[in-house]
C-alpha cells in the first residue's frame, strides 16, 4: 500500500518537475527526489513527511498514525536526517534564492540518534535558505527561522518570542537549539521585543561588550552625557540593539544573576518593560547549595526561614526609561535594591512576587523609602509585600491599583484559599491615634485603632491619601490591619477586596464596627491651640465603588451591612461575602438586595436547606427564563447560581 502511494506520488509529478511550486516528499523515497533535484527549478516550498504506519503496521490496524513509539530504526532515521539536509543543500546551490520554505516532520516522529538531533536538522536546513524578507516577528512555531542567514544592518525584525511552547519543537529542543546557537540575538539589529528562557549567564555578554566599546568611543570623542546626546531629541544611537521590552524566565538549577545585570547595563537607555520569572528555587537541592553564595546578609540574628534562599536584585541598575517592572520568584525570597527604583523615575507599574508562607512579624526588615511619582500600579506578594516600606506610598500620588498579599497555605478549605496571619503579639497601638473601640474586651479580634510594629518596622497607619486609587486588593495580614475609616480618602475607589481567610485551627477574625464607617471631619483649633478630627453623623460615601468582596471571618451585623451596601457604596453592583460565620441570614441578604437598584450579583458562603430556597423564592439558574437572567440579581450560593422567582427586585 505504501509503495503504491510513493509510486503514485512520483508518477503524478515526474513529468512536471520544472513547474512544481510546492511539494510533499515522502522521506522513505527521498533519494529519488535528490537524484532529480536539478529539475525542480520553480520549487519554493517543500514538506518532508513520514507515514508512520509503514514502520509500525500493527499499530492502529494499518491506519496512518503519529504514534511516537513507532519502530523506525536508527539507521533509517539517520538516512532521513541526512536526506533532508542534502536535498535542501543541493537545491539551494543549483537554484539560488528559489526555495524559501521547508517543513520537517514533528520532532516526536523522528527522535534523535547518535549522530543527529531534530534541532540540529532544523538549524542545518534553515541556514541553507535565503534570508527572510519583510518579517517583523518570530514566534515559537517558527523559531527555526532564527537560523536563517542575515546581514548585520538594521532590518524589519522587531520581535522574537520563544515562549510559550508551540510548533514542531518540544520545549527542551528549543532550549537545545538556542543554546547551541546563541549568536542569533546580535544579528537582529532592529530587535525591540524579546521573550525567552535564559540561555546561560553569558546570554547578553555581546550587548555588554558593544555598549562598553561605544562608551569608550564616546569618551574619546568627548561626549560627556550619553542620555542627553542620544535621547533628548527623541532618538537613540543606531549602532546598538535597543531592546524596549524583555520577558525572561528560568527553570534551571541556578538563579538568574549575570543575565539580569547585563540586561540592565546593556539596554539601560532603551528598556521600558521588563518581566522576570525565576523558578530556580523549585529545585530543593539547588536551594541548599546556593544559599550561602547568594544570601548577602551576614547578620547573625537573621531569623528568616531557613528553607529558602534570599537574593537581592537591582544593585547598580540605572533604568531611566523603565515604565513597567515585574519580578516573580518561586522557592526563594526576593529582595530588591530600592535605589534602582529611585533612579527609575518613569516607573508606572511595579510587580514583585515570591511564594513566602512562613514568616514572623519581627522578621520584617523594611526597605528604604522610595519616591515613585508616576506609579499607577503596585502589586506585591510574599516577602516584597512585607518588606516594602509603606511610607513610600506618601510619594506615589498617581497610584490607581494597590495589591498586597501573601501566598496561600497548601491546604484549602473546600476550595477557599487560606492564609497564615501572624497574631497581634508584636504590635502596639499607635500612640498618635485616638482609639475608637476596644474589641478585645468583647471577645472579638481586630484593630479599630491604627497599629504599628514595634522596633521601627513598617507602619500600618493608613495616613496617606491616594485620591486616584481605583482598585484595592489586600490579603492576609494586610487585610487584617485595614482601617475602614481610611475609605473616606478614596473618592475614586471602584473595587475593594479584603481577604483574611485563615485555617479553622488558627482562626483570624475581624469585627467591623459601625463607627468606622462614619466620616471624620477636621476640627477647628481651640483657644488652647489644639486641633484634630471629630466623628460626624454622616457616613462615608463612595459613589464609584461597584465591587465589595470580603473573604474570611469578617464579623458584622445587619446594620453594618445595610450601611456598607447602601450608604457607603450606593451604586454597588457586586457584593461577595465568604465567611464561615453566618451573622447574616439569607433572608436578610435577599431583603437588602431589593433595596439596591444597581445590584447584579450577591455571593454568600452559606448552605441553606432546599426548604429555605423554596420559601425565599430562589430558583436555580437552569430553571429561570432568559428575561429573568438579564434583569434579575444572581445569588451565588454554595458555588451554584440562583435567581429570585420574581423578575422585579422590588
Amino acid at each position: 500500500m505504501v509503495d503504491i502511494y510513493h509510486q503514485l506520488t512520483w508518477t503524478l509529478c515526474q513529468d512536471h518537475l520544472e513547474s512544481i511550486d510546492s511539494l510533499t516528499i515522502p522521506l522513505r523515497d527521498i533519494q529519488r527526489y535528490i537524484d532529480h533535484v536539478h529539475q525542480f527549478t520553480s520549487l519554493s516550498s517543500v514538506k518532508f513527511s513520514i507515514l508512520i504506519s509503514e514502520y509500525n503496521r500493527e499499530y492502529g490496524h494499518g491506519r496512518y498514525t503519529f504514534d511516537p513509539t513507532c519502530g523506525i530504526e536508527e539507521t533509517e532515521r539517520d538516512r532521513f536526517f541526512g536526506g533532508m539536509v542534502e536535498f535542501v543543500r543541493q537545491h539551494t546551490f543549483i537554484h539560488k534564492n528559489v526555495l524559501r520554505n521547508v517543513a520537517v516532520p514533528r520532532s516526536g516522529e523522528l527522535y534523535r540518534t547518535d549522530q543527529h538531533s531534530t534541532p540540529d536538522v532544523y538549524y542545518a536546513i534553515q541556514s541553507l535558505l535565503p534570508s527572510f524578507q519583510n518579517l517583523r516577528s518570530i514566534t515559537t512555531g517558527k523559531i527555526e527561522l532564527l537560523a536563517r542567514p542575515t546581514d548585520t544592518t538594521p532590518g524589519l525584525l522587531e520581535s522574537i518570542t520563544v515562549l510559550p511552547h508551540s510548533g514542531n519543537l518540544q520545549p527542551e529542543e528549543i532550549s537545545e537549539l538556542l543554546s547551541k546557537h546563541p549568536s542569533f540575538l546580535p544579528r537582529y539589529r532592529s530587535l525591540k521585543h524579546l521573550t525567552t528562557k535564559t540561555l546561560g549567564p553569558d546570554m547578553f555578554q555581546w550587548a555588554v561588550q558593544e555598549k562598553k566599546k561605544q562608551k569608550e568611543a564616546e569618551e574619546q570623542e568627548g561626549i560627556v552625557d550619553r542620555h542627553l546626546s542620544s535621547w533628548q531629541h527623541g532618538h537613540h544611537t543606531n549602532d546598538l540593539v535597543s531592546l524596549q521590552s524583555i520577558r525572561i524566565s528560568n527553570n534551571q538549577s541556578s538563579p538568574l544573576g549575570q543575565e539580569l545585570n547585563d540586561i540592565a547595563f546593556a539596554f539601560s537607555d532603551s528598556l521600558e518593560e521588563w518581566s522576570v520569572e525565576d523558578n530556580f528555587g523549585l529545585y530543593e537541592e539547588s536551594v541548599e547549595e546556593e544559599k550561602g553564595e547568594y544570601d548577602d546578609d551576614d547578620d547573625d540574628d537573621d531569623d528568616e526561614d531557613d528553607h529558602a534562599s534570599r537574593i537581592t536584585y537591582g544593585q547598580g541598575w540605572d533604568l531611566p526609561r523603565l515604565r513597567s517592572l515585574s519580578f516573580e520568584g518561586f522557592g526563594w525570597r526576593l529582595h530588591f535594591d530600592m535605589d534602582a527604583l529611585e533612579r527609575s523615575r518613569t516607573l508606572e507599574s511595579l510587580t514583585m512576587h515570591d511564594d513566602m508562607i512562613i514568616y514572623w512579624l519581627w522578621d520584617i526588615r523594611p526597605w528604604s523609602v522610595v519616591s515613585l511619582p508616576h506609579l499607577k500600579k503596585l502589586d506585591l506578594k510574599g516577602s516584597p509585600a512585607l518588606h516594602f516600606n509603606m511610607d513610600s506610598l506618601h510619594q506615589s500620588p498617581c497610584l490607581e491599583e494597590l495589591t498586597m498579599k501573601m501566598t496561600p497555605l497548601p491546604d484549602d478549605d473546600n476550595g477557599y484559599c487560606q492564609y497564615r496571619i501572624s497574631s497581634l503579639d508584636g504590635l502596639e497601638y499607635d500612640s498618635d491615634t485616638e482609639g475608637v473601640e476596644d474589641h478585645e474586651s468583647s471577645g472579638m479580634s481586630g484593630p479599630s485603632q491604627q497599629y504599628r510594629l514595634i522596633g521601627g518596622r513598617p507602619r500600618f497607619t493608613w495616613d496617606w491619601h491616594p485620591s486616584n486609587l481605583r482598585k484595592l486588593d489586600l490579603v492576609a495580614v494586610f487585610a487584617f490591619m485595614f482601617d475602614f475609616r481610611w475609605l473616606q480618602h478614596l473618592p475614586n475607589l471602584q473595587s475593594l477586596r479584603l481577604d483574611i481567610s485563615s485555617p479553622v485551627k488558627t482562626p483570624c477574625r475581624r469585627h467591623i464596627p459601625l463607627k468606622d464607617l462614619l466620616r471624620r471631619e477636621p476640627q477647628q483649633a481651640s483657644n488652647e491651640g489644639g486641633s484634630g478630627e471629630f466623628i460626624s453623623d454622616r457616613y462615608i460615601s463612595l459613589p464609584k465603588l461597584a465591587l465589595i468582596e470580603l473573604n474570611g471571618d469578617w464579623i458584622f451585623g445587619e446594620k453594618v451591612m445595610d450601611t456598607l451596601c447602601m450608604a457607603v457604596a450606593p451604586n454597588l453592583s457586586s457584593f461577595i461575602y465568604n465567611s464561615r460565620y453566618e451573622e447574616l441570614s439569607l433572608k436578610e441578604c435577599i431583603a437588602l438586595s431589593r433595596k439596591m437598584p444597581r445590584l447584579k450579583k450577591m455571593q454568600l458562603r452559606t448552605y441553606p436547606s432546599w426548604e429555605d430556597f423554596y420559601r425565599l423564592g430562589l430558583k436555580p439558574e437552569d430553571s429561570v427564563q432568559y428575561e429573568q437572567l438579564v434583569k434579575g440579581v444572581v445569588f451565588v450560593i454554595g458555588g451554584r447560581k440562583y435567581y429570585l422567582a420574581s423578575i422585579s427586585k422590588r
